[in-house]
């Protein structure tokens, strides 16, 4: 049996991970993209935010090794697991391009 600490904490890096594209300015936190007080353009954030759900998806295949082996996973599954990541990035892109656009003009 899996330990459910685990799973909760394997859940919640992978809503971490699905928030990082949209909460700076920077490429994968590290890479400077635009000059100071500019802000990245979507393409840069959905192609960062890609790159973090294939490095979920391989935390969770390590553990998956780790626990017993991989097993084949049908095309919905892949399916499901982006939508899911989708659903996870929520909060950072309202925030990033709802909610500071209001808090930036009051």
């Amino acid at each position: 049996m899996v330990n459910d600490t685990l799973v909760q904490g394997y859940i919640l890096a992978l809503f971490v991970l699905a928030n990082l594209a949209f909460l700076n300015q920077r490429l994968f936190l590290l890479i400077p993209v635009v000059r100071a007080g500019e802000r990245k353009p979507f393409w840069f954030r959905l192609v960062e935010w890609l790159v973090w759900y294939a490095v979920g998806i391989g935390i969770g295949l390590y553990f998956e090794n780790a626990i017993g082996g991989i097993q084949h996973k049908p095309w919905e599954f892949w399916v499901v697991t982006l939508f899911m990541f989708g659903t996870f990035a929520a909060p950072g892109f309202i925030w990033q391009y709802q909610l500071r656009r209001q808090f930036s003009t009051r």
